[in-house]
């Protein structure tokens, strides 16, 4: 089914989506199917959105054409907005420096669709004072083709706000989210949200890496990769405990139950290394470790897996 998106919504302001791969296409595509006014910047699949537009599949019922697009190659052609949702890799935020400065104003809300924690934090130290929004992404999605984004589940996203309780700006693209039909939620804490996503994103991310590029069915079928898994888990909640944070261990098993419905899903860590691109091995192990040894902890199965995939980022990067 096609879409075209001419419906606007001028009083929620103009949105870019900077780092538009898989997430940053879906996301922004379901804003965009929704009237908002969306302006994507695209370098690799330019051409081909550009001329048949963006498709995203995600079941029978929500698939979805858009077309035309709003992409640019650069950001001075897009403008200030008053939206700016980053779903770059954290190992490409130092190219922010340029991409960002056109697009702010006054006004611009910064929107991190990030992996790992501290994201939101970086980018107040370097583009604010301004309202720093950070979004939990509870989806399985992949890039399965040029200009073409396919979810093989869920979608959820929780928002909260750095630094703040939640507040207006936040409370209206929580509003906008779920007009384009994602289910959303605000959280109080943005941190602890953060620190609850790294559950899964530890062990899942990176024992795909570490055993060799083996997806998430993979990890819960072999024994002693799945003990790895639930350990590395333990690990986490005990640092996060030790930070303030009310994470049961009841939560490993709802993450193991909803990870068997994934099938055979690669997470993103995956394909970033069989792409030969890197890791964004600080952001989602190395500061967490970081934060657990400033509380005295020691966590072994952390500390050996960031040491491998910090190992083999390094390996990488000389190809």
């Amino acid at each position: 089914m096609s879409f075209e998106s001419s419906l606007e919504h001028p009083d929620k302001g103009k949105i870019a989506v900077i780092g538009a791969g898989a997430i940053g296409s879906f996301y922004g595509g379901l804003l965009a199917k929704a009237g908002y006014d969306v302006n994507f910047l695209m370098r690799k699949d330019y051409e081909i959105v550009k001329e048949k537009g963006l498709l995203i599949e995600w079941g029978k019922e929500k698939t979805f054409q858009l077309y035309p697009v709003k992409v640019y190659t650069n950001t001075n052609q897009i403008g200030p907005c008053k939206w700016v949702i980053i779903s770059l890799k954290t190992s490409a935020n130092d190219i922010l420096f340029e991409l960002l400065p056109p697009l702010l104003s006054s006004e611009t809300v910064l929107v991190c669709f990030q992996n790992g924690i501290e994201n939101e934090k970086w980018l107040y130290e370097n583009f604010g004072p301004r309202t720093i929004i950070g979004g939990i992404l509870f989806v399985c999605i992949n890039r399965t083709g040029p200009g073409k984004v396919t979810n093989f589940g869920f979608g959820k996203v929780e928002l909260g706000q750095y630094n703040a309780l939640p507040g207006k700006e936040l409370k209206d693209f929580a509003t906008m989210l779920s007009a384009a039909g994602i289910e959303t939620e605000i959280v109080n804490s943005l941190e602890e949200a953060r620190w609850k996503k790294l559950v899964w994103n530890i062990p899942f991310n990176g024992l795909s890496v570490a055993a060799g590029g083996v997806d998430v069915a993979v990890i819960l079928d072999k024994p002693e990769l799945a003990l790895a898994a639930r350990e590395l888990m333990q690990e986490i909640i005990k640092a996060a405990k030790a930070l303030g944070f009310s994470i049961t261990n009841d939560f490993i098993e709802t993450q193991l139950f909803r990870t068997k419905k994934m099938g055979h899903y690669k997470p993103s860590s995956l394909f970033d290394f069989l792409e030969h691109k890197p890791l964004e091995v600080e952001a989602i192990w190395g500061r967490p470790l970081k934060k657990a040894r400033e509380k005295g902890l020691e966590l072994p199965r952390l500390q050996q897996l960031y040491a491998i995939l910090d190992s083999l980022n390094s390996l990488s990067s000389r190809d």
